[in-house]
């Protein structure tokens, strides 16, 4: 069982399945690259790292360290942390709404894909065969731009291309190794 307390005080679990606290984030690269690879890849072997062609583990995300993300539907914050055991937090989201609605221009930005562990869960009950490619034109009303440096993510209304809301980095923590 994982736990996480949140700063705002939210205790955090993921004993319940699907968990409400659990998101998936990957780069667009990382999608991008498994689709090419395999553009038949199910929802459920993207998420689970499982390549069912060759029938062996295959990692998506690529990253200096495993991570996992976690989100408080309380203060809405989301946390990036390693996902080994004991592992610590490394960078921690604020939500933000911006006022007034604009136009944003994420023609700097990187794509990212956000999933909720309750979307995921619902479209593989309903389907476990969907596919990564069919999960994602399903659920791409809202789309997200992380700026260049990482501090800053955008959710943007596909439809009329306004920012919703926003994440700005609160705390990042970095090893003394460093």
């Amino acid at each position: 069982m994982s736990q996480l307390s949140c700063r705002c005080g939210e205790g955090m679990y993921k004993t319940d399945c699907p968990s409400q606290y659990s998101l998936f984030i990957y780069y667009a690269d990382e999608v991008n690259s498994a689709i090419h690879d395999n553009p038949t890849i199910m929802l459920i072997d993207f998420l689970s790292n499982w390549d069912t062609p060759h029938d062996c583990a295959k990692e998506y995300m690529k990253r200096n360290e495993p991570v996992e993300y976690w989100f408080c539907p309380s203060c809405k914050r989301v946390y990036e942390v390693q996902d080994i055991p004991h592992g610590r937090w490394l960078r921690i989201f604020t939500r933000e709404v911006p006022e007034p609605k604009m136009p944003f221009d994420h023609s700097e930005w990187n794509r990212i894909y956000v999933m909720t562990d309750i979307e995921t869960d619902g479209a593989t009950e309903a389907d476990y065969e969907i596919t990564l490619s069919e999960f994602l034109r399903q659920h791409d009303t809202t789309q997200y731009y992380l700026s260049p440096d990482e501090r800053v993510v955008c959710a943007v209304d596909k439809a009329t291309d306004l920012v919703i809301y926003s994440y700005e980095l609160e705390d990042a923590w970095t090893s003394l190794e460093e």
